[in-house]
């Protein structure tokens, strides 16, 4: 009897672990993401472009400078590599990132190796912020790029 029950659980032994995989599941999503993947996915999802809200959005110390240095800005993430549309004087076109640590907190672009904070983000609102240390050379405190610089975006 022993050695006829051993028989029939070996023989479905395939059976079994088929069974297993379909109700478990063999791999796929992981059902506890990093932070680096859910922030990754929250940047990059859908078309992973971000602009700032008709109104403004885009501060450098505070002051609104968003038509005057930053007109039809815009910036698309992909993993590991963004590109920006319309002006942009602290951005570069094209340029790739990646997160500082674990955190996903701080992205550090790949030229300049600046650190750009993500200090809020959801899948429909981005707030990030950089500090600058160059200047331009006319335009007052408004049209001075030195400072921190905070972008508002949405998607």
């Amino acid at each position: 009897m022993k050695n006829k029950l051993f028989r029939s659980i070996k023989g479905g032994t395939p059976l079994i672990v088929v069974l297993a995989c379909s109700l478990f599941g063999c791999g796929g999503d992981d059902p506890n993401p990093t932070e680096i993947e859910k922030v990754t996915e929250l940047l990059t999802a859908g078309s992973g472009t971000w602009s700032p809200p008709a109104n403004g959005g885009i501060t450098v110390d505070g002051i609104d400078v968003t038509e005057e240095l930053f007109p039809e800005f815009s910036i698309t993430f992909s993993d590991g590599t963004f590109t920006t549309t319309g002006n942009s004087p602290v951005w570069l076109r094209q340029d790739s990132w990646m997160f500082k640590d674990n955190t996903a907190k701080i992205i550090v672009r790949g030229q300049d190796q600046r650190e750009v904070s993500i200090t809020e983000i959801s899948e429909n609102q981005l707030r990030l912020t950089l500090e600058w240390p160059a200047s331009t050379t006319s335009g007052g405190r408004a049209g001075s790029l030195k400072g921190k610089h905070e972008f508002l975006l949405n998607k």
